[in-house]
């Protein structure tokens, strides 16, 4: 459990020391995952809403850093044909942003790669027929990390208001689950649209 206090400790810092900065964007951002349950048989990918905002500092130049907080619907589907486990988190990512264009103008357009630590809190856990899988919290862990990468592109639609355009693919590092001898994981491709507004210039 310290391991989970020590990231929330430092994105709370992060989103402080962000606050305090130049160059400081938020918005929202709205998108569609592909998720599935990594080492538990007879399962296949499911989608899901991913929907939340963001809070990003950016340079003028290369380099950008920014805390999300998603709605995030994960899970899988079960080989019988109504049958699916739902597990809802709230997705806390940190991500690390190379751009490969320095151009900021209206009508800029700035390829990038991101890369961070993600922490996801279970919200719930249903099936199909919306019936509680985790009573009393017995079979599917209240946090679990996980690393998230991706790329994608801003378009500036006017000075420091942007579009963005990012796929990504989030992979859990830690069990979803209680059982003891099991190692099963989240995995999630996204594809997600966001608008940034400034909250302030260099």
């Amino acid at each position: 459990m310290k391991k989970y206090t020590f990231l929330i400790f430092f994105v709370f810092l992060l989103a402080g020391r962000m606050g305090t900065a130049q160059n400081l964007s938020f918005g929202p951002m709205v998108g569609l995952n592909v998720t599935t349950l990594s080492g538990k048989d007879n399962t296949s990918s499911k989608a899901g809403l991913l929907a939340g905002g963001f809070f990003n500092y950016s340079s003028k130049n290369w380099f950008g850093v920014g805390v999300q907080f998603l709605y995030n619907q994960m899970g899988a589907k079960l080989d019988a044909p109504t049958e699916e486990i739902n597990l809802n988190y709230l997705q806390v990512p940190v991500l690390f942003t190379y751009y490969f264009s320095g151009q900021n103008a209206p009508g800029s357009f700035r390829p990038k790669v991101f890369v961070g630590p993600h922490v996801n809190f279970l919200l719930n856990a249903k099936n199909k027929q919306g019936s509680d899988l985790n009573p009393n919290n017995l079979y599917y862990k209240n946090t679990e990390l996980g690393v998230t990468l991706g790329g994608g592109f801003n378009y500036a639609l006017a000075n420091q208001m942007w579009i963005n355009v990012d796929a990504r693919y989030a992979i859990g590092l830690t069990d979803a689950t209680q059982a003891p001898i099991t190692n099963i994981t989240n995995r999630g491709l996204g594809l997600t649209v966001g608008l940034s507004f400034p909250l302030g210039n260099i």
